[in-house]
């Protein structure tokens, strides 16, 4: 069969594991056309994969290329995600293309989509004849919000092939106080990515028990200037370096470096900083919140060991106090923790299996 992915073709983890889930297909025997927006045009063959890219123009040209592209290609089956779902649904319809399929990938409160957004994406949706949601939180929003039938929605992992990259050299410095904590916290530095909570934390631990540490807050965005202004309010200025953006090779250096990674994201469809961060190995502190979690069969005891409630400063310091006594949980029980529940080759039969039942 022959299939065109619509995903964002760049460096990022997320588009790594479209373009190993389509070398995948290609060795089931498939043909895999992956197209891309970006700022420059290209059309070559990467690992098997044909990637098509065109330059992002408006809305009336950007559709016109998702037309085009169908129209020419021909394929059995669309699978798309983000901002190419309503075009590539809506021309596959249109060619009669056998199974039009859509990767959901964010929760409705991420989006913060108004009413006319939520209507018109749900006029859309109906066009679809499978629905692959990235957890069962974003499931349950498609049958709550999109009205999607329980039976065209499955839910899917994504897993990281982290563990398999190349380490290149990095300018990255950190401390190398074995007495001082590194504490990470990677991810945009958006309000509802909840930084600020990290950072109350680690106040009330620096004046309760005059712990050490370092805060390493990896990120852009509008929160920045509000965070820096909360560190120097809370007197952490020397305890808390802010790294900006950093690149893939950058972010397996940080997730390496680190002696715990928190992730306080207040709401999380996913979240792909926490199966990175557990297949490196690195003990991670990671909010209730996280679609991810939802993949995890676990008693509620041993999630409870790791979770904490982002709304809850309390919470998260005493979940960090036995890492300051190099009592936290061990490297192994995160690698083991990925392993088990986000292992690529039961994810891809899974995909598979759904693929040829469709």
């Amino acid at each position: 069969m022959k299939i065109l992915l619509f995903h964002t073709y760049n460096q990022g983890y997320l588009s790594s594991f479209f373009q190993e889930l389509s070398v995948k297909l290609i060795h089931e025997g498939h043909e895999v056309v992956s197209f891309s927006w970006k700022t420059s045009v290209s059309d070559r063959v990467i690992d098997r994969v044909r990637v098509v890219i065109k330059k992002k123009k408006g809305y009336v040209t950007n559709y016109r290329n998702v037309y085009g592209l169908i129209k020419r290609e021909k394929p059995d089956i669309i699978l798309s995600n983000f901002s190419y779902v309503n075009p590539a649904l809506l021309f596959g319809k249109l060619f009669g293309v056998p199974q039009n399929l859509v990767w959901f990938h964010s929760l409705n409160a991420q989006m913060a989509s108004s009413k006319m957004q939520v209507f018109i994406k749900k006029q859309f949706l109906k066009l679809a004849d499978v629905v692959f949601a990235n957890s069962y939180l974003t499931k349950e929003e498609l049958q709550l919000f999109y009205e999607v039938p329980n039976n065209k929605i499955q839910a899917i992992p994504f897993w990281s092939n982290i563990t398999e990259q190349d380490s290149k050299g990095s300018n990255l410095e950190f401390n190398t106080n074995r007495k001082v904590l590194k504490i990470g916290c990677p991810g945009r530095l958006k309000s509802h990515k909840n930084q600020k909570i990290v950072i109350e934390a680690l106040s009330i631990l620096k004046k309760t028990n005059n712990y050490t540490f370092q805060l390493y807050i990896a990120g852009e965005g509008e929160e920045l200037l509000h965070l820096k202004k909360q560190v120097e309010t809370r007197e952490l200025t020397n305890e808390v370096s802010f790294l900006n953006h950093l690149s893939a090779n950058d972010m397996l250096h940080f997730y390496n470096a680190m002696d715990v990674v928190v992730l306080p994201s207040l709401h999380e469809a996913f979240g792909l900083v926490f199966i990175e961060a557990i297949a490196l190995g690195t003990p991670v502190i990671v909010s209730s919140s996280f679609g991810a979690l939802s993949f995890i069969n676990s008693n509620e005891n041993e999630l409870d060991t790791f979770t904490f409630n982002p709304e809850s400063a309390n919470d998260l310091t005493a979940k960090l106090v036995p890492y300051f006594h190099d009592e936290g949980l061990s490297k192994d029980f995160f690698k083991q923790l990925y392993k088990q529940h986000f292992d690529k080759e039961v994810i891809f039969k899974s995909f598979l299996k759904i693929l040829k039942t469709a």
